[in-house]
């Protein structure tokens, strides 16, 4: 048999050392000589064990954030899905809560036969909002939200909010913004977008009041002024959002919107809302067609004055938020014929 070993200096030392030790250092063996610097094994003690029992006892624990006096409260974890029966937003039984929507009471046998992702749930206005909002706002929002989820008309999805100057208007039409945005019966957003639409002295107001409001929690689009390409830029982002929509809310004039229409008529929004509506109170002209050509169901129309000279133009104010509701109108050839048609006869 060849010998491979090493005929190193170092090495040749370190055989004749195993040999004085009593180790046999042959080329067969080699594998199965013992190392000199490994200790053998030991038996475990109690002592260990003990240990071993006391690291997994600490492992065991809820994770606790190392820091004195934190009270930052136990919210979900990135990426983590919620477990068991869907919950509304806010607390349905707190006190002075605005309830918009309760389900239907089930028996305790109908819960065991319903699937926990058809359960509906409560929809709660937001706390920070309800506790400011006056007992006439409270009644509006209630009226706004039946009529554009279609509770108070079935398949109609628009109102118009015509309270006098200085009642909240603008208050209420956030609060129902926000609570569209965030809930509904189902545990999830009602709309994912909305517009508003207002004169153009009025859009930075529109602006500072959903950030009073709202500190600072909902991403906003304000268009007053700009190029242009600008304009349809902004437009553009806006309207192509899907998905997780980083600015759900868009505040544009009348006259901007008009001229900039066919950009948003290319998608769909959920809520439209167009303030001093009484400006739409003529259903030929340009800023009208442009505002119902656009794709959304949820309308709403705010004015302190919806009948100013003729029921034509209620009817236009009408036909816009609940498209057909009234019917078809018989244009008159006289102004003078309103006032000889019977008080119930249909327009």
């Amino acid at each position: 048999m060849v010998d491979r070993r090493s005929c190193a200096p170092s090495q040749v030392k370190r055989r004749l050392e195993n040999e004085e030790n009593g180790y046999n250092t042959s080329s067969s063996s080699l594998s199965k000589r013992p190392c000199s610097s490994r200790q053998p094994l030991q038996v475990i003690s109690e002592s260990t064990t003990n240990h071993n029992e006391r690291i997994l006892q600490i492992l065991s624990q809820p994770f606790k954030v190392p820091i004195p006096n934190y009270t930052g409260g136990a919210r979900r974890g990135l990426g983590m899905r919620r477990c068991g029966l869907k919950t509304a937003l806010h607390d349905p039984f707190e006190e002075n809560a605005l309830v918009l929507y309760s389900p239907r009471e089930v028996s305790a046998q109908e819960q065991l036969k319903t699937v926990s992702s058809e359960v509906d749930v409560h929809v709660v206005v937001d706390p920070v909002l309800s506790k400011v909002l006056r007992p006439h706002q409270r009644e509006g929002v209630k009226f706004m939200w039946d009529c554009v989820t279609g509770q108070r008309i079935h398949g109609n999805h628009g109102c118009i909010m015509a309270d006098e100057m200085g009642l909240g208007k603008t208050l209420q039409c956030i609060t129902l913004m926000w609570t569209l945005l965030k809930q509904s019966p189902k545990g999830t957003p009602t709309i994912d977008k909305a517009i508003i639409v207002t004169p153009s002295s009025l859009v930075k107001n529109w602006y500072n009041e959903i950030g009073k409001w709202l500190s600072g929690r909902l991403s906003v689009i304000a268009i007053d002024s700009g190029t242009k390409e600008e304009i349809d830029r902004k437009l553009g982002q806006y309207i192509t959002q899907h998905g997780r929509v980083v600015s759900p809310v868009l505040i544009i004039s009348y006259e901007t919107f008009r001229l900039h229409a066919p950009i948003l008529h290319s998608g769909s929004t959920g809520l439209i809302i167009c303030d001093e509506g009484h400006r739409l109170k003529n259903c030929e002209n340009q800023t009208y067609t442009a505002l119902t050509q656009l794709k959304t169901q949820c309308r709403v129309l705010l004015s302190g004055t919806p009948i100013q000279n003729d029921l034509l133009e209620y009817f236009s104010l009408l036909h816009f938020v609940n498209t057909g509701i009234l019917g078809k109108i018989q244009l008159p050839t006289s102004p003078y014929q309103f006032m000889a048609l019977p008080y119930n006869a249909p327009l």
